[in-house]
């Protein structure tokens, strides 16, 4: 089995958008196989947790509209470092816990196929980019006593600026998009992150709603109206722009120390 489980898994905890660096892999799994992704997924993820391993927490979200990925598996750490050295730790966990089961041939032959038919759809047509938070916490906010065990709605915009325009866009994002969203009374958290490595817009803002009555309601309560000066600088900074939809789905209980799917 030690052959078998040589590869990184990805793995999930409770409190999001916390840390410094995050790695995110989109993975594109057939509709009929999803839950079976899901699944295996819960199964291995669990298998690969351990105290040792320096990842701090991510998070799982399923892709609603937009873009042509199924999941996007957020994995957070507090620097680039322990994102490389966590994969070897991950690895070892992974190995330890299976060789504890003590499996009889039989077991062991249906774990390895599991675990080739988990590794198949995760690698076929995956891709991943490192993002950074730190520094950004201006940029967002979370409403006090959120509670992570249920699904929410996410509208994710990504934006790329002009050479020199970060600071237009940042105050902006403060005025304006931070601000509606935070005295909406719909949007339960935003958060905003920056591109490092791997192909990826240079900025991302995320805004979760428990409901998507409450996401709809933001949207009709702040649509139209004319554009002030600031706005106006801020849309002058940006190059490109695009947004997508996702659902949040799952994470690990911060009690329990396993990965779970919300309800």
């Amino acid at each position: 089995m030690k052959n078998l489980f040589t590869f990184l898994l990805l793995t999930v905890s409770f409190a999001l958008f916390a840390q410094n660096v995050v790695n995110i892999t989109y993975v594109t799994v057939p509709r009929q196989d999803s839950e079976t992704f899901l699944e295996l997924h819960k199964k291995f993820t669990n298998l690969s947790l351990g105290e040792e391993r320096v990842l701090v927490n991510s998070g799982m979200f399923a892709h609603a509209f937009a873009g042509d990925y199924t999941y996007a598996i957020y994995d957070f750490y507090n620097s680039a470092e322990d994102l490389v050295i966590d994969a070897d730790i991950s690895n070892k966990i992974l190995d330890q816990n299976i060789k504890a089961m003590k499996l009889d041939e039989e077991a062991q032959a249906k774990m390895q196929e599991e675990y080739m038919s988990y590794l198949g759809m995760y690698i076929e047509g995956h891709s991943d980019q490192i993002r950074t938070f730190e520094g950004l916490e201006k940029l967002g906010f979370e409403s006090e006593g959120m509670d992570w065990s249920t699904k929410k709605v996410v509208v994710l915009s990504k934006y790329s600026t002009k050479w020199g325009g970060n600071k237009d866009f940042t105050e902006g994002l403060i005025s304006g998009s931070l601000k509606d969203n935070k005295d909406s009374g719909k949007t339960v958290a935003m958060y905003a992150s920056r591109h490092l490595y791997g192909t990826g817009m240079d900025w991302h803002s995320y805004m979760f709603y428990e409901t998507w009555s409450d996401f709809a309601a933001f949207e009709e309560s702040s649509y139209g109206g004319p554009m002030d000066e600031a706005a106006n600088k801020y849309w002058s900074s940006v190059t490109s722009h695009e947004d997508e939809i996702l659902m949040w789905i799952g994470g690990i209980d911060e009690k329990t120390k396993l990965f779970y799917y919300a309800k």
